[in-house]
This record gives structure tokens, sequence and C-alpha cells, in this order.
């Protein structure tokens, strides 16, 4: 069961979702331990790490609710009554997916690196955020749209999609194959392996969870 799950194209996004999360984390931890353990902020002294922090928290966001939406893409086409929409759900097509994934945002958020900015908010006081101006309101409702509207709405859609086809081949369940790790035949030829069922309430768990 444990090697099969290892080797489900789902659950290679499931890694690049925790990796992203682990990176999070640990620079976020960063970012709060040194001002207010050390009362050292780097960001508002150093401008290179001040538009290092604001670029990598931009895309590790991107990088997390893509892999998301990438993985419940892959549940919904393994949910498919289509052969040929099933044989896309590939371990290799998924690695070739998450790699242009993260170039894509990684380039794509570079501007992160010229515009932000160390702010003097008085005599003493200096924050790090975006240049003022055109750019910070592009960046805002880039952030509502980007990050705020769009992944949840694709979550749903494949969420929604993938519980109909689970749903359509729950209905015409065939003779069950039996096997080590568990199975379901749909229509005497697609078969659904426990292990994708799995990963499937994995996958709309997390969605939730993101949204919520």
């Amino acid at each position: 069961m444990k090697d099969g799950l290892r080797k489900n194209p789902c659950s290679v996004c499931f890694i690049a979702i925790n990796m992203t999360n682990f990176a999070y984390i640990y620079l976020g931890l960063l970012f709060v331990v040194l001002p207010s353990g050390y009362g050292i902020d780097p960001s508002t002294n150093n401008i290179d790490f001040c538009r290092f922090r604001y670029y990598a928290d931009t895309i590790l966001t991107c990088w997390e609710s893509s892999y998301l939406i990438l993985a419940s893409i892959d549940r919904t086409m393994i949910t498919s009554r289509n052969a040929n929409t099933r044989k896309r759900s590939t371990r290799r097509l998924i690695f070739i997916c998450i790699i242009s994934i993260a170039i894509f945002w990684a380039l794509f958020h570079s501007h992160a690196l010229i515009f932000a900015q160390i702010l003097g908010k008085g005599p003493t006081y200096f924050v790090c955020y975006y240049q003022p101006g055109a750019y910070t309101t592009f960046i805002t409702y880039y952030s509502l749209f980007i990050n705020g509207l769009i992944p949840p709405f694709l979550m749903i859609l494949f969420g929604i999609r993938t519980v109909k086809n689970a749903r359509q081949l729950g209905r015409n369940t065939g003779p069950a194959k039996s096997s080590n790790v568990g199975s379901v035949s749909v229509g005497g030829t697609h078969i659904v392996q426990s292990k994708d069922q799995q990963l499937i309430r994995i996958v709309l768990v997390d969605i939730i969870t993101y949204i919520i």
C-alpha cells in the first residue's frame, strides 16, 4: 500500500505541497524570530533581504495553491470514464507540470525583486514593503485575484467534478476485482483502487482546509 501511494502521481503533488509548506514555515519563523527574539530585522536594513522576503513569500504562496490545483486535476482525470483521460495521470506528466509551475511563478514574480523597497515611516522606523503608487495598486488587485479568488474557484470546480465522477463510477460499479490494495471495477473496464479513493478524500480535505 505504502509503495503504491508513493508511486501515485497525486502523491508527488502532496510531496511538492509539503516541501513548499515547510519552506514557508521555516522562512516565516525566521522573519518572526529575528525581530522578536533578537531585535534584528534584516528586511528593514538590507534591501536584498527585503526583496527576497517578498519574493519568497509570493512564489511559495502560488506554488502551494498551484500544486493543490494540480492534485485536484489529477484526481479528476483518474476518476474519468474516458480511458484516454485516465492515461494522462502519470508521474512523468506530474513532474513536468510541477517543474513548469515552479519556473513559471519564479519568473513571473521576479518583479518583486525590483519593486520591493525599504520605506521610512519615521526618523527611526523603517518597513519593507512594495513601492508606493501604481505598483502597490497592481499588487493589491493581483493578490486578490491570483491568490484570493482564482485558486479556490479552480479547487472547488475540480473538486466537484471529481466527486461527480466518483459518484458516476459508484452507480456503474460492476463485479469487483480483489487485490492486496482493494479496488472497484467500473463498467467491467475501469478499476479505481483504494489508494486512489484515499487520495481523493485527502485532496478534498486539503481543498476545504485551504479555502477555510
